[in-house]
């Protein structure tokens, strides 16, 4: 049986107390740490981490030189990814949940007030990550140094509402409810291929297969159907070994695209 957070306090937050009572908490088949949500940020706190690790490997590497033309074109092309992620992430909390919640809930105003100044410290990397040169000896330092402020930004930010939204979209709505959202965003055509990709990454490609899709009522044809085997395909090709590469010092591979369609390895032993 999952565990939920008792409902408490809740009918404070209530947007229309007669009608809809936080009592639903039962009727989820799992806890906050495995909710859909929370495994999205899991995956950009690893895109975070992971891009912090390859600028001070890079940095280290260089010992105050100017940045290679790879080093560069790797970590601008990794950033083109990890923008259109955030920015689609923000826009499936903007445009679809806050709007869902607040029919029950009232949403913090605050976590909506966050992402303005996220976007402001998006903006910076953007001029950062673009003004990136083979001339400039200290371009990857001053990057860095933004992007552990980024780090600070948005760590908190996406904790807080894990640990005050998800609580009461448990408790107001059922999993059946909350799940049609989830299912229309993780099938968008208009999702950028990064979205869907990384959380795949992140999750683990059987994790995802075997109990996320079970855990959301994901039937097993919708992997290649909605192309989840095509977008992590790309995520990794594309995007991760950028990361790898700057990391180990080494230029990426060249690309192959959506060529491959990256089984569960519980399907690729049956084949």
């Amino acid at each position: 049986m999952a565990v939920h957070p008792e409902p408490q306090d809740y009918l404070k937050h209530a947007t229309d107390p007669d009608n809809f009572k936080p009592d639903k908490g039962s009727t989820w088949n799992h806890t906050i740490e495995e909710d859909g949500w929370t495994k999205a940020h899991d995956s950009l706190r690893g895109e975070i981490d992971g891009f912090q690790a390859a600028l001070a490997a890079t940095s280290t590497r260089l010992g105050g030189k100017a940045p290679s033309a790879w080093e560069v074109a790797a970590m601008q092309r990794w950033w083109k990814s990890h923008k259109a992620h955030i920015h689609a992430h923000h826009t499936n909390e903007d445009e679809t949940y806050v709007p869902f919640f607040n029919t029950r809930f009232q949403y913090p105003e605050k976590l909506e007030a966050d992402h303005v100044e996220l976007v402001k410290q998006l903006d910076v990397l953007d001029e950062l990550v673009g003004g990136l040169s083979t001339t400039d000896t200290g371009c990857v330092q001053k990057l860095a140094e933004q992007w552990d402020a980024y780090k600070t930004l948005l760590y908190p930010h996406l904790l807080e509402e894990e640990r005050k939204v998800l609580p009461l979209m448990m408790a107001y709505f059922t999993q059946a409810e909350f799940g049609k959202i989830v299912q229309g965003i993780l099938m968008s055509s208009e999702a950028p291929p990064e979205e869907m990709g990384a959380f795949i990454h992140y999750m683990g490609v059987d994790t995802f297969y075997n109990k996320f899709m079970k855990q959301e009522g994901i039937p097993f044809f919708v992997w290649w159907v909605g192309g989840f085997g095509k977008k992590l395909a790309y995520y990794e090709a594309e995007v991760s070994s950028q990361l790898d590469a700057l990391v180990a010092g080494t230029p990426p591979p060249p690309t192959k695209g959506l060529l491959g369609c990256c089984m569960p390895r519980t399907l690729a032993s049956a084949e």
